[in-house]
Order: C-alpha cells, then sequence, then structure tokens
C-alpha cells in the first residue's frame, strides 16, 4: 500500500507530468479558443445564456476572453509565462466551474459556448467534471512545473540574472 502511495506521489510530482498537463492545457485552450474568435457575436449570445453577467459587460467579455485564452494557451505551448499563465487559466476554470454549476442549479437548458458557441451540446454534471479535472491539471502545473522544454528555461540558462 505504501509503495503504491509513492508511485502515485512520484507520477504526479514528475516534471514530465507537469509537461504533459502544461500541452493538454495549453493546446486546449487554444482550441477553444478559434470559434470564439472567428464568432464573437454568437459567442457573446452564448455568454447571455448563462443570466449572470450585466447586459453591458458581456459584448467585452466576448471579446476579450478569447483572446485571453489563446494567449495563454500558446505560452504554456511555449513554456513562456508558464506561471501566469496558469494562474489565469486556473482562474477562468473556476469561473467556468461556477458558471456552468449555476446554470445548472437554477435550471438554466442551455449550450455550454465552451469550445464553439455554435454547439448545441447542452451543459450537464459531465460539463462541472471535466472542468474540475482541468482545474486539478492547472494546479499541478501551478505546483510541479519545472520548465521542462520551455523558452523559460532557455531564457534562464543563458541569463541567469
Amino acid at each position: 500500500m505504501v509503495s503504491s502511495f509513492k508511485l502515485i506521489k512520484k507520477i504526479i510530482t514528475h516534471p514530465y507530468t507537469a509537461l504533459i498537463c502544461r500541452m493538454v492545457l495549453g493546446v486546449g485552450f487554444i482550441y477553444s479558443s478559434w470559434d470564439k474568435i472567428l464568432h464573437p457575436e454568437q459567442f457573446a449570445r452564448s455568454v447571455m445564456n448563462y443570466r449572470i453577467l450585466p447586459p453591458e459587460s458581456v459584448n467585452l467579455l466576448a471579446i476579450i476572453l478569447p483572446w485571453l485564452e489563446l494567449v495563454c494557451g500558446n505560452f504554456l505551448l511555449l513554456g513562456l509565462f508558464t506561471g501566469g499563465s496558469i494562474l489565469v487559466i486556473a482562474f477562468m476554470i473556476t469561473v467556468f466551474l461556477v458558471a456552468i454549476g449555476s446554470a445548472l442549479i437554477r435550471g438554466i437548458d442551455i449550450s455550454c459556448g465552451c469550445f464553439s458557441p455554435n454547439s448545441t451540446h447542452r451543459i450537464n454534471f459531465l460539463y462541472l467534471l471535466r472542468d474540475s479535472i482541468l482545474l486539478v491539471l492547472a494546479l499541478q502545473v501551478f505546483i510541479y512545473d519545472r520548465r521542462v522544454l520551455s523558452l523559460e528555461n532557455l531564457i534562464y540558462k543563458r541569463n541567469p540574472h
């Protein structure tokens, strides 16, 4: 039993686990940003459907959020500004969890708008589970990332100051 816990701890804390999580999150956030960037008016409708934000702030969020996802996702893939990017991503995931949970509790039957504002998939408990797993991945990167295959590692090796 003890050796199982040691193995699990070794896997969780391994630098390559953080690299894999960083890549999964980076690719996921880049992918989720594209359709929203291309169709901001449809994404704004998806955001509005959650009935959380004041209507006058929805358009601004629909424009900024996808670009933030794209930039942070790229930074994670490149291994650049990883600490700040993963904090922003963890915050976004937390907001997504709250929004989806709120809609489910209030019985609002809407599509997520997560990866595409044109999606017809209705939110359900599995979306909460998915985003919870993504949050765990983000926390793993935040705690255990060692800049494996990152531009930060190259920069810090050449310029130790």
